[in-house]
């Protein structure tokens, strides 16, 4: 098992077309990475592992007028199986799981004071399981060189569709408070950047192990904020890195909270069970059973059976 340690997610290379001159690589300014490299990359191509990924990093806050402020540091981590599809494409089977903790004691919250409402409100870590992401065979994607005899790639992804939350915009709906501002579509743009060894890239090994990873998001406020009216952005700041030994190897807080709640976490799902892209934060929060939880102060994430 590989383990991902971002120091809450994809793609890059394969170099076999380097040359070698004097027992040194010389590494092309571009390359472009297929859906394979791609995997290699983020996971592996041995359908048999499961890859983890850990990172850590800030949430801010920010309107325009206002100082953008450290609301929370996360801690996170993805698990994800690459299953090779009949079109030479591949699927991304996954979990991810991000905890959100004070920023000064870098402790888990299970409360939080919104400085925008004024309410003390449940905190509702990441807890998405599954989620799924697909890389058609026919798509390629370009990685630069860097000094130091690596390869960058950035993948950005504008995110617009209808909110899981209220998808009417309908004020009397129950999930209404939770919904952000533009209430009817949620929107977001998220950002990774991949950077890797060129003499890894160019070996045959079916994983690329040592990636580093680099995530940025901005996002409206979350559900369990309960501040539908506040134009206020969220912006997202981590990095992390694949990191070898299963989820033991995992910091302490994550593994923790995944050995005594979340047991499928320690392995990434074997088959895709539905289509799309499987769980978000905001489909999560729709759920009926998570809302009631979250009503009566459950504290989060609420224990998840292994599949």
């Amino acid at each position: 098992m590989v383990l991902i340690k971002f120091t809450r997610l994809l793609p890059i290379l394969l170099l076999s077309s380097m040359s070698v001159d004097a027992g040194l690589f010389t590494i092309p300014p571009t390359r472009k990475l297929t859906a394979e490299d791609l995997i290699r990359v983020r996971a592996s191509t041995d359908e048999r592992e499961s890859t983890i990924v850990e990172w850590q990093g800030q949430v801010l806050s920010y309107k325009a007028g206002d100082t953008p402020a450290v609301i929370f540091n996360v801690r996170g981590m993805n698990i994800a199986r690459a299953k090779k599809l009949p079109d030479g494409g591949y699927d991304l089977l996954g979990r991810e799981l991000q905890l959100y903790l004070d920023p000064v004691t870098d402790k888990v919250l299970s409360v939080w004071e919104n400085p925008y409402s004024g309410m003390k409100v449940p905190v509702v870590h990441v807890a998405n399981n599954p989620v799924y992401q697909s890389f058609p065979p026919q798509n390629t994607y370009l990685a630069r060189s860097q000094p130091g005899g690596t390869f960058t790639f950035q993948l950005g992804i504008p995110l617009a569709y209808p909110n899981p939350l209220n998808p009417t915009a309908n004020p009397q709906s129950p999930l209404y408070p939770y919904s952000g501002p533009t209430q009817a579509k949620y929107s977001a743009i998220e950002s990774f950047t991949f950077t890797f060894p060129a003499a890894e890239l160019a070996g045959r090994s079916k994983s690329i192990p040592s990636t580093q990873v680099y995530w940025t998001r901005t996002s409206p406020l979350l559900p369990f904020m309960a501040t539908p009216s506040t134009n206020v952005t969220l912006l997202f700041v981590a990095s992390g890195s694949k990191v070898e030994g299963g989820w033991k190897k995992l910091n302490s807080v994550v593994r923790d909270v995944i050995d005594k709640k979340l047991p499928a976490y320690k392995e990434a799902p074997k088959s895709r069970e539905s289509p799309g892209g499987g769980v978000s934060s905001w489909s999560y929060f729709a759920r009926p059973e998570v809302l009631q939880a979250y009503l009566k102060g459950a504290e989060f994430p609420l224990p998840d059976p292994a599949r």
